[in-house]
């Protein structure tokens, strides 16, 4: 086989920025060529942005994207193929397409055949599906293009030399394995390598997670570009097979490619902001002292603070802890007195009706107003702390649950992964960022006895591993109460889960983190009486 120089351009594209889009997929081909490439494979659709959404619905916005492909096209060289990812509007037809480039232009298209329609997909309501695949020859080769779903389907992925794959793909933990693992049993199949190349970034609530590869006919992943960043590589497969040893698999730890994708997530979309900084709301909890942490890793120190806002119902050393933390990492914390006439009138009206309890939740309503108002007084993005275990089942414990902000980026992380985020963070970075005591309590802690069912207390964990069942797994009522729990406690979890769909329609952006998320993937009725439902008939 001849050894041919291929580049690798895992870059991160902005959904609806053309312009942005095509000077950096120039500059990029520029490079590559200067590096000696000759077959330099970008990913779908980076030159409108996978996330463009209605924009594709936008004729002048597709023209645009046309004559950014033309253009594109005039810097392909005389010696290399450049594949690129683009909307194709043919006689009003929209194709999700990889166009073919050499000697300055498009010398063919492939135009997508599988358009998925499954849950957070909606491609089928901008594009049509493509009619036949695409094998074009260069340098003695048989090269094929698949474009992302056409990886699976037997009838999209061609006989060919080499393959390559234009893919935007999502981060989930367990998706990633799976597609891994097929990426490596499809090339020992069809005894031919495959080029695999992902977007990166966020695309809408979308976390593309990059880790483009390529893969030997034997089923060996000889390189492998990074998580959660823009990269590229050019190299040959004899330069490859010249390494002792293959790169044979991404991380295999779930923690750490977690904590990678919210600190990700949390410098997209913060860069991506006019702010361009970040408000944590600190009211003691783990979840706010993780959330501050990530930023400020994501961030920088002096693109994060912190907000504190005291009530009469606070702790006297709680402000002295929180100042403490926030010294020791060195961001700033900006502190708030909540307490006033106003406050104070407005609770003294229900004094005889109510108890302690909703007084303290209505000063935590109060501190979550507080806490949007000043991020924007600081010119800050409020990041919020709720995590999915709390929006799952309206657990208010903590301000957190209150400040439903327009950026969360915990929301689809349980409890549980919180908890052992916060350790690998410790472990990590060899010093206790977050308290043993913070830590123990945080990893032990309980409903209490009455909100999920009058039994008793409950623990989180617990908890987690039904809505894991049911969320992530998709299992039955039926199938779960044959599991080691508490068929009372299944019940009274899923009862409270969809009790709760009204609830979540208030919750802001959140990243899709995991296999179903409550913004991607979630979609139940919220006007029903769910306690009128049968709860096993699920």
């Amino acid at each position: 086989m001849y050894n041919l120089q291929i580049a690798l351009e895992q870059v991160s594209s902005t959904g609806g920025d053309v312009q942005l889009n095509t000077k950096r997929i120039i500059e990029t081909i520029h490079k590559a060529q200067k590096n000696g490439a000759e077959l330099i494979v970008f990913p779908e659709l980076c030159v409108s942005g996978y996330g463009a959404d209605d924009f594709f619905l936008k004729d002048q916005f597709l023209a645009s994207c046309q004559k950014a492909i033309v253009e594109i096209a005039s810097h392909a060289g005389a010696r290399s193929i450049v594949l690129v990812g683009y909307p194709e509007q043919v006689d009003e037809v929209l194709y999700s397409s990889i166009a073919i480039m050499k000697d300055g232009k498009i010398i063919g298209n492939h135009r997508k055949t599988v358009i998925p329609n499954v849950e957070l997909y909606a491609e089928h309501r901008y594009f049509k599906a493509g009619k036949q695949s695409t094998v074009f020859e260069f340098k003695g080769l048989k090269i094929g293009i698949v474009v992302s779903e056409e990886l699976f389907s037997d009838t999209a992925v061609p006989d060919c030399d080499l393959l390559c794959c234009c893919a935007a793909f999502p981060w989930s933990r367990e998706l990633s394995i799976e597609r891994e693992q097929f990426i490596h049993s499809l090339a020992r199949e069809k005894r031919a390598p495959i080029i695999y190349v992902n977007n990166v970034g966020i695309s809408n609530s979308l976390l593309l997670e990059g880790c483009s590869s390529i893969t030997n006919e034997e089923g060996q992943t000889l390189l492998l570009l990074r998580h959660f960043e823009e990269d590229s590589a050019v190299t040959s497969m004899n330069q490859l097979k010249d390494k002792e040893h293959p790169v044979y698999c991404k991380s295999t730890h779930y923690v750490k490619e977690l904590y990678w994708a919210v600190k990700f997530v949390i410098q997209e979309f913060i860069r991506k902001t006019p702010q361009n900084k970040a408000l944590v709301l600190m009211d003691g909890s783990l979840n706010s002292q993780v959330a501050l942490f990530i930023a400020m890793k994501a961030l920088g120190k002096d693109r994060v603070s912190g907000l504190y806002i005291q009530s009469r119902f606070d702790s006297p050393k709680l402000k002295a802890g929180i100042q403490s933390y926030m010294d020791d990492l060195g961001v700033k914390l900006f502190s708030w007195q909540l307490e006033n006439e106003l406050i104070h009138g407005f609770i003294s009206q229900a004094e005889h009706l109510v108890d302690e309890k909703w007084k303290k939740d209505t000063q935590d309503r109060f501190k979550s107003s507080i806490f949007i108002s000043v991020a924007e007084l600081l010119g800050s993005w409020p990041l919020g702390c709720i995590d999915k275990t709390q929006v799952a089942l309206g657990i208010k414990d903590n301000i957190s649950s209150f400040a439903l902000t327009e950026f969360m980026p915990l929301m689809d992380i349980y409890h549980t992964s919180l908890v052992q985020l916060a350790n690998y963070i410790n472990i990590s970075n060899q010093t206790d960022i977050f308290p043993n005591e913070l830590l123990e309590a945080a990893a032990t802690k309980t409903i209490k006895k009455g909100f999920i069912h009058d039994g008793r207390a409950t623990k989180i964990s617990d908890i987690d591993e039904i809505l894991t069942l049911y969320i992530e797994k998709n299992r039955s009522v039926k199938q779960i109460l044959n599991e080691e729990y508490d068929n009372e406690l299944i019940i009274s979890v899923i009862r409270r889960l969809h009790q709760e769909e009204w609830y979540r329609i208030k919750s802001g952006f959140s990243p899709k983190l995991s296999n179903r998320s409550f913004q991607n993937d979630w979609l139940f009725p919220s006007i029903v009486d769910w306690d009128q439902i049968d709860i096993t008939s699920l």
